[in-house]
């Protein structure tokens, strides 16, 4: 069994955009780009059950848990940055901004910053019941 994911999470930004609110619909993404020394932070932009945005953010040296989702599926457009991507099996792979990734259910997946500079990228997820699956990395065990 994976360990335990250790982010910062901010579901409350997600109320800045109003789907009933037309004058909110458009929105910077640079508004969720916020980043913490200790852990990786996760903005929600906007949740709704049938499409889901968060904005993933790494300083230097910072990565996300590496995961599945059993159900979902995702874009990941980085919009800042660039990181070492781990998709499935497949060796790393450089994304750098303005480049997209599409994770289907089932793909473990990790991010990591192994660049100088802060990294983010946006996250698109499929309606769904999101549920997100903690996994060891292909040849590392995880205690």
């Amino acid at each position: 069994m994976a360990h335990e994911g250790k982010e910062e999470i901010h579901p409350e930004l997600a109320g800045r955009i109003d789907p009933m609110d037309p004058k909110t619909l458009v929105f910077d993404p640079a508004d969720y780009q916020i980043f913490s020394a200790d852990n990786a932070v996760v903005s929600f932009a906007y949740i709704t059950g049938q499409l889901g945005i968060v904005m993933w953010n790494l300083e230097p040296g910072q990565w996300n848990d590496f995961h599945m989702h059993p159900t979902t599926e995702h874009l990941h457009v980085v919009m800042r940055g660039e990181v070492e991507y781990h998709l499935g099996d497949l060796a790393p792979i450089m994304v750098a901004a303005g480049k997209a990734v599409i994770v289907p259910a089932t793909v473990p997946h990790g991010i990591h910053n192994i660049g100088t500079e802060p990294a983010s990228y946006m996250a698109i997820t499929s309606p769904g019941p999101y549920e997100k699956v903690l996994v060891e990395r292909p040849g590392q065990v995880v205690s």
